[in-house]
């Protein structure tokens, strides 16, 4: 996408302000590379550092001019971040949830948070027939009635493509389990044709389902991909209408 932006690229090192490195990674990566058209910097060990490197146009620019400029927004960028954060983070995860009602999910199957309750039926008879243990089903339900409560959030309503990455952090910092956690995250797995995750992802529902367990977030897609089957009579009538048999 850089690279279709300019004629005469001409890369920039800035620097970011120290006061924003507490947020999570990812918050600051998202403002970068989607909001920004910059490039972060990391450490040889996969660490974000306190840089990022714009690109700009004409080899005759001001680069301080350019890197000040550039600075400034991303500042500004941060700031907002920053406020989304401590709003979000003053309440359990778990708060969020009944909002969801707000949220469409489809003319005919209700709000985001009756898509919830249905997953939370669901979640249990999937996980049964998978063999799971009481702990890993209890694990999957917890992650399925917070699968997606980060949609009401501040954050992600600001920056959407943190959807389940944002769930994730405020699960873990409302003293949700990590598997919890790491399920309301895998859930939206892939995100992408780089996203490497899903090869050990499909490995693991292929080879071990119902050997060894799958993590909850596997419990959660299945059970999504059960009620949009045949598990639920408003889901079925949909599926019947679009396949013009209804």
């Amino acid at each position: 996408e850089v690279t279709d932006l300019v004629e005469q690229p001409k890369a920039i090192l800035g620097r970011l302000d120290p006061e924003y490195m507490e947020l999570p990674a990812a918050v600051l990566v998202t403002v970068l590379r989607k909001h920004q058209r910059c490039f972060p910097v990391v450490s040889g060990s996969g660490e974000l550092m306190p840089y990022f490197v714009a690109v700009a146009n004409g080899a005759l620019l001001d680069e301080s001019t350019v890197r000040h400029g550039n600075e400034a927004v991303v500042r500004a960028r941060f700031a907002d971040a920053a406020y989304f954060w401590r709003q979000d983070t003053s309440r359990p995860l778990a708060e969020f949830t009944e909002r969801l009602s707000g949220l469409t999910f489809h003319a005919d199957l209700g709000s985001v948070l009756d898509k919830v309750r249905r997953l939370e039926r669901l979640v249990p008879l999937v996980g049964r027939r998978l063999g799971l243990s009481p702990s890993e089903l209890a694990a999957a339900s917890r992650a399925a009635g917070l699968s997606k409560s980060d949609l009401a959030t501040a954050m992600v309503v600001d920056f959407t493509s943190l959807q389940g990455r944002m769930g994730a952090e405020y699960a873990l910092r409302s003293g949700e389990p990590s598997d919890v956690a790491t399920a309301i995250e895998e859930q939206y797995r892939p995100r992408g044709a780089l996203d490497v995750a899903l090869a050990r992802g499909v490995a693991t529902l292929t080879i071990r389902t119902g050997d060894e367990g799958l993590s909850p977030a596997l419990h959660v897609a299945l059970a999504e991909a059960a009620a949009a089957i045949d598990l639920d009579d408003d889901v079925r009538v949909v599926v019947l209408r679009a396949r013009g048999r209804a």
